[in-house]
């Protein structure tokens, strides 16, 4: 009788047991698949990036977090004027995109009626509009290389070129060439923290 007595609180001892790993594992199981989507989610679609430096004032502040979108590339695809993120290897990059795959960019500094320097951006020998950025940016493009504002530059075929909107201090397409479409990790433009800087910057 103890024999059999052992055997039967043995087996629901056994039965407990299994009964309360599985009820462990169901309680896991949706937290399990949040982590799963967020990998997916960060991986594939969308991500925080954070503005270091100065180079995109002042569309963009330094410590400004942001979403990054690595599908738009895929699905709308990268057009002029694109803030994008670039990673070249060795750093990541945020930038705007300012001449596509195969146009003819140059740009040429001026000086207006008053006297002041004004900046025009030419792509395929037509003047376009930079209207993000204020005068005072657009007159020190040619800072970092002179090359864009002496002679008409062609962009490879499967490169973008990319500045900043600071374009008097800024690490872009002017010193590491065009970046080729790879290279651009995705787009981005809503900032979400500080919340006082809270929305879309185009």
């Amino acid at each position: 009788m103890k024999k059999d007595k052992d055997k039967i609180n043995n087996e629901v001892i056994e039965k407990n047991t299994k009964k309360a790993k599985k009820d462990m594992f169901e309680e896991y199981i949706p937290y399990l698949i949040i982590i799963f989507f967020v990998i997916i989610i960060r991986t594939f679609i969308a991500t925080p990036v954070r503005v270091d430096g100065t180079s995109m004032n002042p569309t963009l502040k330094d410590g400004d977090v942001m979403v990054l979108y690595k599908l738009v590339k895929h699905t709308r695809g990268l057009k002029r004027f694109d803030i994008v993120v670039v990673n070249t290897g060795k750093t990541r990059l945020i930038k705007r995109i300012v001449g596509l795959p195969g146009e003819r960019i140059k740009y040429e500094i001026t000086p207006d009626e008053n006297g002041n320097q004004v900046g025009r951006l030419l792509i395929n020998g037509e003047v376009v509009e930079e209207n993000f950025i204020k005068e005072n940016y657009k007159s020190q493009t040619c800072n970092n290389n002179w090359n864009i504002c002496n002679e008409e530059l062609t962009i490879p075929m499967d490169k973008y070129f990319v500045m900043g909107d600071n374009r008097g201090n800024s690490m872009d397409s002017r010193v590491i060439g065009p970046v080729s479409r790879d290279e651009i990790t995705g787009t981005t433009k809503l900032t979400i923290f500080p919340f006082t800087r809270l929305g879309n910057k185009e």
